[in-house]
């Protein structure tokens, strides 16, 4: 993989982002319209906006990220392995403390910190708790980083 990441480190290493950033010297970003899902993170009570990536992106699990022009939130790029798998990543973004209609919006979404790999859980309410820890964490993360 002729990648960023490949030189930042392996993508277990949870210093990798931050090594990707100095030598992009800027955050990892991707960009891209929201989607329709199928709205089950609305439904786990985190509701999501579906980016439907074109091909893999060199970043894979659960992360801080910061969206241009909507704030901050916890982010999935990865094949859903416990609902619904998809072949190519998709990047789901639950915003904080917003819960609007985003459906065509582009958003630009800046990757500031890996949390953990994806992992495949026994069921929805193993997957709500998960999710509700990422959110926490990423609440967190932006009250001692700002």
């Amino acid at each position: 993989m002729g990648s960023w990441l490949t030189a930042a480190g392996p993508p277990a290493d949870p210093a990798a982002s931050r090594r990707a950033e100095r030598l992009l010297g800027h955050p990892y970003t991707i960009s891209g319209r929201v989607a329709h899902g199928a709205k089950l993170g609305r439904g786990l009570g985190f509701p999501t906006a579906n980016i439907v990536l074109r091909r893999p992106p060199p970043i894979a699990g659960i992360f801080v990220v910061e969206v241009d022009g909507y704030g901050h939130g916890v982010a999935s790029v990865g094949r859903r392995p416990t609902v619904n798998p998809v072949p190519i990543p998709l990047l789901e973004v639950h915003l904080f403390d917003r819960d609007e209609d985003l459906y065509g919006e582009h958003l630009r979404v800046r990757f500031l910190k890996k949390l953990r790999d994806e992992e495949k859980y026994d069921g929805l309410p193993a997957l709500q708790a998960a999710i509700a820890r990422d959110a926490r964490q990423a609440r967190e993360f932006f009250l001692k980083h700002g």
